[in-house]
């Protein structure tokens, strides 16, 4: 039986199933796919029409693998995952302290001084592969974010409100250099408008949102297991159903990961179809997600040595977790 790693569901009716130690996904009776537990990181549910057994869910907590659901316009809007990987209590106390104390000031600046990092390091990598002139633009435009996040660094704060209000002055700035530099190297067919969230309706913005939405649950799912608060973040505000610290730490993972992977899927002319409903066709989305869970699966550098890039995501929140502690500084990842 093949290793299956990322299981995913996007057929319409499937039924997810426990059969012995491996799920089992049926359509109509029908088997589709197997995956041993044993080896199992992740289960991603894609469609709304598909269900789960009790069995089958509490085997998946029971080992630890998370369950996240990922719809076309919502993003990630559940992730199921057994409380019992959440017990480290010290740590999010330590974590609503820094809330009101230097540390936090010290680690907001770092995580918003990552996001524009980690977007300068992926120009850098797209243009190794450009002719001169494009590469010079992008290059260039690599520079002007790195002046903004130096800029962010020196900030005097002395709240994490200061840092907030810093960051929200040149985060526009910064979207409008990085997504023009990106911009430039859309092929015309896919008719990009610029950088748009949710509800986008062309091509590349609902692949960026999807891919998005893919990477929230990798995420949100290390800081649990870190010990981390998901909904008390630095940078992003606290609201209602917001996931702020979520936020904060995909911020250093959305270019690497998601941006690197659009980019070099649409340079190769990748067919993109939609429902007539708009959202992305149902066979489609379940391709795009094995792309974005095989750039997850690839090696990066981290502390000078090699890993997978979930396995960095995993680092990281622990690296933010003891921080936060006061055990270490923080520094932000940027993919370079």
């Amino acid at each position: 039986m093949a290793i299956v790693e990322d299981l995913i569901v996007s057929e319409y009716g499937a039924f997810v199933g426990l059969h012995g130690k491996r799920l089992r996904v049926s359509v109509n009776g029908a088997r589709t796919a197997e995956a041993p537990l044993l080896h199992l990181r992740s289960v991603q549910i894609h469609t709304r029409s598909a269900s789960l057994s009790a069995a089958a869910l509490s085997a998946c907590c029971e080992a630890g693998i998370p369950v996240h659901f990922v719809d076309s316009f919502d993003g990630n809007y559940a992730t199921v995952l057994s409380p019992n990987l959440t017990t480290v209590i010290h740590t999010r106390r330590c974590q609503l302290d820094a809330l009101n104390s230097r540390t936090g000031v010290a680690i907001g600046q770092q995580i918003g001084a990552g996001k524009i990092r980690s977007q300068a390091a992926n120009l850098r990598y797209l243009a190794r592969r450009q002719p001169e002139e494009a590469a010079h633009a992008l290059t260039q435009a690599s520079i002007d974010l790195l002046a903004y996040a130096d800029r962010l660094t020196a900030t005097q704060a002395a709240t994490i409100g200061d840092v907030r209000a810093e960051f929200m002055g040149i985060e526009g700035q910064c979207a409008r250099v990085y997504w023009a530099a990106v911009g430039a190297l859309i092929p015309d067919e896919y008719g990009w408008p610029g950088r748009a969230g949710r509800h986008a309706k062309d091509p590349v913005n609902c692949l960026l949102n999807y891919g998005y939405g893919i990477l929230y649950g990798e995420v949100q799912n290390a800081l649990v297991i870190a010990g981390l608060e998901p909904y008390a973040g630095l940078i992003h505000t606290d609201r209602p159903g917001k996931p702020s610290l979520t936020l904060d730490l995909i911020e250093e993972f959305r270019a690497p990961v998601v941006d690197r992977t659009v980019i070099g899927l649409v340079n190769r002319h990748y067919d993109v179809r939609f429902e007539e409903d708009g959202r992305l066709e149902r066979d489609f989305r379940k391709n795009f997600a094995e792309h974005i869970m095989s750039r997850l699966n690839a090696q990066g550098v981290y502390q000078k040595k090699q890993y997978q890039l979930r396995s960095i995501i995993q680092l990281q929140a622990r690296a933010l977790a003891a921080a936060l502690r006061g055990e270490q500084p923080y520094e932000s990842y940027t993919g370079g």
